[in-house]
């Protein structure tokens, strides 16, 4: 059974609840923790081996920023995907009780979930501008519509999950 896109009206009535920007707020926090820590634990993984490697100091500099630069964008741009196509939701969503839905109110396809998670995750490999811009972006949440830029370009949105707790 799909359900309609919140703010849909139909024979059903109006569609899912949009979740609240205190909600993913939360949710968002608990997945920069959970990614950054992820991200962290591998970036100290793959420096083990490279340490015992006899190169020229600038050359590693230049492989840690380039890592730290794009190899973070690249695995929070996973983190998102892989979480949005298998579960519906980041875990930091899952447990704030809410999750993101394509139009037709399920689980959004994979390209939905890959060009939502570049919208968000990828200017992140852009230090300072990526940051102000996901900022500014992000806070489409508090809009009436509670549509965010990588909401509106893949045609998603994050809803209330039925059986979850009420917003605080």
């Amino acid at each position: 059974m799909t359900r309609p896109h919140p703010g849909d009206t139909g024979p059903a009535g109006p569609g899912p609840e949009p979740a609240p920007f205190s909600l993913r707020a939360t949710a968002r926090f608990i997945d920069i923790v959970l990614a950054t820590t992820a991200i962290s634990v591998l970036l100290v993984l793959a420096a083990l081996p490279a340490a015992a490697l006899p190169l020229d100091g600038s050359v590693v500099s230049g492989f840690w920023a380039g890592l730290v630069l794009f190899g973070g964008a690249a695995l929070l741009f996973l983190y998102e995907w892989l979480f949005l196509v298998a579960r519906g939701a980041t875990p930091g969503k899952m447990m704030t009780g809410i999750a993101v839905v394509g139009p037709g109110g399920d689980r959004p396809t994979r390209g939905q979930a890959a060009l939502r998670a570049a919208v968000l995750c990828l200017p992140q490999s852009l230090p300072c501008v990526g940051l102000c811009f996901t900022l500014v972006e992000s806070l489409g949440a508090v809009s009436p519509g509670g549509l965010t830029l990588h909401d509106r370009t893949a045609r998603t949105a994050v809803v209330r999950v039925p059986d979850a707790p009420a917003a605080p």
